[in-house]
């Protein structure tokens, strides 16, 4: 009995919701099922790294923003490289692949700790940042976002998911 008292519930809620409403109970950023939206060309895309103080933390701040006039999608969380090292960043949490929904003119944001500090860093000059795996993404020079020399630190790096805010970026990050 209970079951159906809350089906009902359920479903005399969603008659009464809002339209749209429902969908917005997807993941912020995530398309709603039905929902068909194209992913984002690199045309579309305008991205910016700085590294945040103090610049000992090895901690950057990346965004992606969607320059058309309408919303398309990126990947989950950024593809990091560094020049002249093989690899990218990985994501925490560890995270497969997908959509996440970047709404017209609008900006998402990522953290980035390029060095984690428990074993000797080797040095990169530039970093590569893309939006999806299969973009080229567009390239910042160490001094370019604020590295001091001799370069970006690097030693097990790793990327946030895309988020709303720096805040929640930074957060998401830990410690």
């Amino acid at each position: 009995m209970r079951t159906l008292t809350t089906l009902a519930l359920t479903s005399a809620l969603a008659l009464t919701a809002a339209p749209g409403a429902l969908a917005g109970s997807a993941a912020p950023g995530a398309p709603a099922a039905s929902a068909k939206v194209r992913a984002c060309s690199p045309g579309d895309l305008s991205f910016t790294v700085r590294m945040l103080p103090p610049i000992a933390s090895a901690v950057a701040l990346v965004s992606v923003k969607n320059q058309s006039a309408s919303r398309c999608t990126v990947n989950r969380f950024p593809t990091v490289t560094f020049g002249g090292l093989d690899g990218e960043a990985r994501t925490v949490p560890d995270s497969a692949d997908g959509p996440r929904v970047v709404q017209a003119r609008q900006r998402q944001f990522a953290a980035l700790r390029t060095d984690d500090r428990s074993a000797p860093a080797r040095y990169a000059p530039t970093l590569t940042v893309a939006a999806d795996p299969a973009h080229s993404g567009l390239t910042f020079t160490a001094a370019g976002i604020g590295a001091p020399t001799p370069g970006i630190a690097v030693y097990d790096p790793v990327t946030t998911l895309w988020h709303d805010t720096q805040d929640e970026a930074l957060a998401a990050l830990g410690n």
